[in-house]
């Protein structure tokens, strides 16, 4: 039997995803899909891939699923 680990790199990498992932939840409830992309893209203008953040941001969920998830969000806010 061979126990697997995960590397220092790879878990602290996990703990920062998860902690983005928490921001990123907590941003959308707060200002909503739009602003908080725009928010996030202001915070650093001209650096990194923002193609890639949210792409490892969403990484497990498909097209139709964001979709489902921002009408289901805008008919929260909407109904507040």
């Amino acid at each position: 039997m061979t126990i697997r680990t995960i590397s220092p790199t790879t878990r602290k990498r996990k703990e920062y995803l998860h902690l983005v992932s928490r921001g990123w939840d907590a941003l959308v409830e707060k200002l909503g899909y739009a602003d908080a992309t725009r928010f996030v893209m202001l915070l650093d203008k001209g650096s990194g891939d923002s193609v890639k953040y949210f792409r490892d941001l969403w990484k497990d969920t498909s097209a139709e699923e964001i979709y489902r998830k921002m009408i289901a969000r805008r008919q929260q806010v909407d109904s507040k």
